[in-house]
């Protein structure tokens, strides 16, 4: 091989591809279509202390995921559990106030302190600078003979890459969207990417920080569930410390309805909630943060906005050969055999490929 692996996507599976290959002194580049890595990993700031974030994607870290738990500690992150105790509270259609249910269950979950994203600027620090491009956009992949060539667009200037070895860390449908596999894939490769939804991607996410955790002091747990809306779910999303309160909440409003309405109405929709279930305290907000997964072309296609949430599962049968002919490696946690969607399901991905580099 005398081209550097060339690995597009990165998010934790792009990162932790570049990882691993770099553990196996493999050279690599990795190229990312946005100014920023992480993917679906994204923090919004604490308004009083940078170095504090809370999550707008992936939250929690599951007990049974030992790989993930294993990354975590390798990086030397700290983790903590999601804070659950107390009470539930249970918005029903047409009820004036919350219905309060004792116990919010003992289901664990774990964070990573100071936020998800430190998993990606932990990585990040372990590469080499100079083998990763930002605001590199992947707009077309062909392949000749042995060689994929790679067209990027880079701030509006067009670069061209060649490669033996591809890694895709992009989810099924962006494969679909953005590399072109018209050019390169059969009509069976392309129907089973297009065919699978990319995890989360037609939520939105929103959250509200405060200068204390209120709704501790009440003994209740900051869980909260709707069936009414805007948001459908509730969780206490404070630091370690609590020092820096937050709550976060799923919004199930379907896309296609809450596309009709202005970002700053839909935030005001979620405050009003807040109050809703907490009184006046939920009304003195330091911050407000959303976002709305669908409108990412990186992330979302309109299938996912529009088609009902449902667990990945991409099919491999029948593909061995064709993607061994080809020398590409799909690794985004869509495409994981176990825990697919989930943080460990991009490890699991990664490391099934990786395996194929040394053997």
């Amino acid at each position: 091989m005398t081209n550097p692996v060339i690995i597009i996507g990165g998010g934790l599976a792009g990162l932790y591809s570049a990882y691993k290959l770099q553990l196996l002194n493999i050279p690599y580049l990795l190229l990312e279509a946005k100014s920023q890595l992480g993917g679906r990993i994204l923090a919004a700031p604490s308004p009083i202390n940078s170095d504090v974030s809370f999550d707008l994607g992936p939250t929690w870290i599951f007990p049974h995921q030992p790989k993930i738990q294993a990354l975590v500690k390798s990086l030397h992150l700290s983790v903590f559990e999601q804070y659950s105790k107390g009470d539930v509270l249970y918005q029903a259609p047409n009820s004036k106030q919350p219905q309060q249910i004792a116990g919010a269950g003992d289901m664990q979950l774990f964070r990573l302190k100071h936020g998800m994203n430190t998993l990606i600027t932990a990585l990040h620090e372990q590469l080499n600078p100079d083998s990763i491009l930002l605001d590199h956009n992947v707009t077309e992949l062909k392949k000749s003979g042995d060689s994929w060539q790679i067209t990027v667009n880079h701030l509006s200037n067009i670069k061209h890459f060649t490669t033996e070895k591809l890694i895709s860390a992009i989810p099924a449908r962006m494969v679909t969207a953005h590399l072109t596999p018209e050019l390169w894939a059969t009509p069976t490769l392309i129907n089973r990417l297009s065919s699978v939804p990319t995890w989360m991607a037609g939520q939105a996410k929103f959250i509200a920080t405060f200068e204390h955790a209120f709704w501790r002091d009440k003994n209740l747990s900051g869980q909260c569930f709707s069936r009414v809306g805007p948001m459908v779910e509730v969780h206490d999303a404070s630091a370690e410390d609590s020092n820096y309160a937050a709550l976060f909440g799923f919004i199930g409003v379907p896309y296609l309805s809450r596309s009709q309405v202005t970002k700053e109405q839909l935030i005001q929709a979620c405050a009003k909630q807040l109050s809703y279930f907490y009184g006046k305290d939920a009304e003195k907000a330091t911050g407000y943060f959303i976002k709305d997964w669908a409108e990412d072309k990186f992330v979302a296609n309109r299938g996912d906005q529009t088609q009902p949430s449902q667990h990945p599962e991409f099919d491999f049968s029948g593909l061995d050969e064709q993607l061994s002919n080809l020398n590409i490696h799909f690794v985004a946690s869509e495409f994981a055999k176990q825990e697919a969607g989930y943080l460990e399901g991009a490890i699991n991905a990664v490391d099934d490929a990786i395996k194929l580099f040394v053997n």
